[in-house]
This record gives C-alpha cells, structure tokens and sequence, in this order.
C-alpha cells in the first residue's frame, strides 16, 4: 500500500496491523505517509492511533512516532500556539486512560513527551503525568546505577 492513495482504506489498514498484534517499521512509515501527505491529523486520527497503541505492540520506533505525533498536534494544532489548554489535557488524558486498566502503553512517553515541547500545559496533565510507572516515565539503565541524576531544568 505505500506510494498509493491510501487514506480511504486507512482504517482498514489499521485494522490489519492491530489483528496482526505487531506495529513494524514499514507500518509507521506508511502511517507517517498518509499523516503527511493524505491528511492532518485530528483527534478522531489521534484516538485511532492510541487505540493502536493498545491492540498492538510496537518498539522504540513506534513510541517515538506516536509521541512526536500527538505532540505535535495537541502543542501545535489543537489551541494558541505552543499552549496546551486545559480542555485539550483533559481529552488527551481521557484518550491515553481509556477504559479502567487500559492506559495506553506509550501514554507515560507521551505525556512526558508533550509537557516537555509545549511552552505551557495546564496543571492536570503534569498531575497525570505524576501518576504514571517512574521506570517508563523516567527510563534509567539497567547496568546499575550511573552516578546522580541531574532533574533540574
């Protein structure tokens, strides 16, 4: 499907890489293709790729991608530029949260990903942000420790 219209058969190929339970790097770049080339990205797409995130598993690339994209749109597209509202948080959290116990699996990069490009975000994302797994949010190397970690800005 790369190199063809492929926004109208979009979330079919969705679809097909959630059945398939892995995202592949051929896979984000056909995503970053139609993104680009077929259609701006909107909370409708937002929320399809979070549901992505939740069906199939994906690697570095993948959360790497889908951070850059929600960044991107909530930072840039969605309010005043820069600014994240408080009713932008308040859906991207809905979205990354899901139903109870469903949190999307990348959501701790995208947050943290989203308060460190934006220039102001309401106060309730960095609370969500509180709340995610340290080890996903704050990744340290598994070879001990390597000295004091330096969180000052």
């Amino acid at each position: 499907m790369l190199g063809e219209k492929m926004y109208p058969y979009f979330d079919e190929y969705l679809g097909s890489v959630a059945a398939s339970r892995r995202i592949e790097r051929d896979d984000i770049r056909a995503i970053r293709t139609v993104l680009d080339e077929e259609v701006a990205a909107d909370r409708q797409v937002i929320e399809k790729l979070i549901d992505l995130d939740r069906s199939a598993q994906g690697g570095t690339e993948w959360r790497e991608f889908l951070a850059g994209t929600i960044a991107d749109y909530v930072i840039w597209v969605e309010g005043p530029l820069g600014k994240v509202s408080s009713e932008t948080c308040a859906w991207l959290i809905a979205a990354l949260g899901g139903t109870p116990g469903s949190c999307a699996p990348s959501a701790s990069h995208i947050v943290h990903t989203v308060i460190a490009e934006a220039e102001e975000t309401d106060a309730s994302l960095t609370l969500y942000a509180l709340t995610m797994p340290q080890e996903s949010f704050w990744p340290v190397a598994t070879g001990g420790s390597q000295g004091p970690i330096n969180f000052m800005m």
